[in-house]
């Protein structure tokens, strides 16, 4: 007999199976919730960051509180385990999954000997098969979406179980005497660990929800700050700015030789710093203008038709694939200065002998423009802070042009995302709402 039959089967010696794994596996799903409630108290305290490795041996702790706590029947655990496990792969990586995992093989083996291979084989194929679905989940935006594949997992760790169980039972020759108890039991214990994870991960799409909407407030906080100093500041810098510039436009038409040069480089950085100022405005608050009835195609072949030459002078390739008759109605001038900032990035990202893919197309009902390069790409660190203030990935940049790109491609009730994974390049999707039928029929 296991240490786990020989310390706790006692206090259910005069209870039915039923019962028993009913007692049984709502302790568990008491011990699923814990973490995840750690979690959400981790998310309210501002000082404690949720690091894989912390929330991977907290869930860890919990699924070995799930296996100590478990229901011996058939010779095989029953419990919900392999609830945490998933968890922590989907939500917080392989790093996370791996400590859960070691965490809960250490326990198995010391549970006792009793089918500790096939366990320890359940728990490995639990931990693959999340893994290998993680890159598309993570790229889900729906909260339904991402809870359908959590419960996709629960089927297969049903699947899993009942396959073992069979192939134990059969091999033990027990299948036969109590088939229909048997039955009773997997169907019971299959939709208590569908529920229990359907809830767990409606509990942790509830929490990443609150924990982003208190980062995009506290985000809207620092740029109405901003604004509000911009705005202060605007009219006092561009005043003396302005008196600067005509003087020294003034003293340019008089000079010549090196000294016309140097008061060339002189305008062209007030003129910098007039674009600075300017950011900074469209930065806390998106200046939309004129809008109009345009062509999405043909303004990305007049982009690629402007920044070729300097791609070919950094050695990079341009390949587009374009599709035709893509009409949106919004302020043509903001969106071609957003979209040439961003094309000029990823052919200096590509670098010598890159190359910068442009593809537009339709995806549900909007326009979508990708843009990706071949460069070195980002870590999930630097991509999480891309499109915030004043960070940069390149030697010299402020970060206020990607910033306030984000910023206007909102204004104008689309969406921008950044994909990336170091040595992979990395890809651009912008999703604009495309003109309505009546103003095409108008226009036409």
């Amino acid at each position: 007999m296991s240490r786990i039959e020989e310390v706790y089967n006692h206090y259910y010696l005069e209870s039915g199976n039923d019962e028993m794994l009913a007692d049984k596996l709502l302790v568990n799903i008491f011990l699923v919730f814990v973490p995840l409630l750690v979690y959400s108290a981790l998310s309210d305290y501002r000082h404690m960051k949720q690091t894989p490795l912390l929330m991977g041996g907290v869930l860890g702790i919990s699924s070995v509180l799930c296996l100590i706590f478990s229901y011996s029947w058939y010779g095989l655990f029953w419990d919900l385990r392999y609830v945490p496990l998933i968890l922590s792969v989907l939500y917080f990586g392989p790093g996370a999954g791996l400590v859960n995992i070691t965490l809960m093989m250490m326990a198995r083996i010391y549970v006792g000997p009793d089918s500790i291979g096939v366990g320890l084989i359940s728990m490995l194929l639990c931990y693959l098969v999340p893994l290998l679905v993680r890159k598309k989940f993570m790229h889900l935006k729906g909260m339904l979406a991402r809870v359908l594949i959590n419960l996709l997992m629960s089927v297969w760790m049903n699947v899993i179980m009942l396959v073992i169980l069979m192939m134990h039972s059969w091999a033990n020759g027990r299948l036969d005497e109590d088939e229909v108890e048997l039955i009773r039991g997997v169907l019971w214990f299959a939709i208590i660990q569908f529920l229990n994870i359907g809830a767990a991960s409606c509990w942790m799409e509830f929490s990443l929800e609150r924990e982003e909407m208190r980062k995009k407030i506290k985000y809207a906080e620092r740029l109405n700050t901003l604004g509000e100093l911009a705005a202060s500041m605007a009219h006092e810098v561009r005043n003396p700015l302005t008196v600067v510039k005509g003087f020294l436009q003034m003293a340019q038409s008089g000079l010549e030789g090196k000294n016309r040069r140097y008061m060339a480089l002189a305008l062209a950085e007030v003129d910098r710093a007039e674009r600075i100022i300017s950011d900074y405005l469209n930065l806390s608050k998106p200046q939309i203008g004129k809008t109009e009835l345009m062509d999405l195609s043909g303004m990305v072949q007049q982009i690629v038709l402007l920044l070729k030459p300097m791609a070919a002078k950094q050695g990079v390739r341009m390949q587009t694939e374009l599709r035709n008759e893509i009409y949106l109605h919004t302020d043509r001038n903001q969106l071609l200065q957003t979209l040439i900032h961003i094309t000029k990035n990823a052919i200096e990202a590509a670098e010598d002998g890159g190359k910068v893919y442009i593809k537009l197309a339709v995806q549900e009902e909007k326009a979508c423009l990708n843009i990706k390069d071949t460069g070195k790409g980002m870590s999930p660190e630097h991509l999480e802070r891309v499109g915030t203030l004043f960070f940069s990935t390149k030697e010299v940049g402020t970060g206020l042009g990607t910033a306030v790109s984000f910023r206007m491609i909102e204004a104008m009730n689309g969406s921008i995302r950044y994909e990336s994974e170091p040595g992979a390049g990395t890809e651009v999707i912008i999703l604009l709402p495309m003109a309505q039928q009546s103003l095409l029929a108008a226009e036409g």
